[in-house]
């Protein structure tokens, strides 16, 4: 998918442009899906805390297996951990194998880069969104890119 902008600048500064904007717009990515997964971090941490005290509770008085709650507890937080994969330390190859965020937010992505090459609502926001910039560098007396 090509960025609006890029596609209303002459044919001779695109190529630079695009490939200065595609490093732009890989980190912008990064950055938005890794707040995407610290969010889902903290709400994992926030749900958890309180789960860890009532696991324990209930192993002080569990006769047969006073951790096995806890332990459960530890195993969907290592499973979490793993989906959430917050620092990219599971590779590219487990991440395929298991459900991860990532996969999600890739899913997403295609599907919207799909909607704007079809021309969907993605592309017209877009055009609608650039018009806007336009208007806005127009009151302000600076040239459109």
């Amino acid at each position: 998918m090509r960025d609006a902008t890029i596609l209303a600048r002459p044919a001779g500064m695109r190529e630079h442009s695009e490939a200065r904007q595609g490093g732009r717009a890989r980190l912008l990515r990064r950055v938005v899906l890794f707040q995407v997964k610290l969010f889902a971090d903290g709400i994992r941490d926030v749900v958890m805390s309180p789960l860890s005290l009532v696991a324990g509770v209930l192993g002080l008085f569990a006769s047969r297996n006073p951790e096995g709650a806890f332990e459960r507890l530890m195993l969907f937080g290592r499973q979490t951990d793993r989906w959430i994969n917050l620092f990219d330390i599971y590779g590219t190859e487990e991440a395929r194998q298991q459900p991860t965020l990532d996969k999600v937010a890739e899913d997403i992505e295609a599907a919207i880069r799909r909607d704007y090459a079809n021309g969907g609502m993605s592309a017209r926001s877009a055009q609608t969104i650039l018009a806007l910039a336009r208007q806005l560098r127009a009151r302000r007396g600076r040239p459109c890119p």
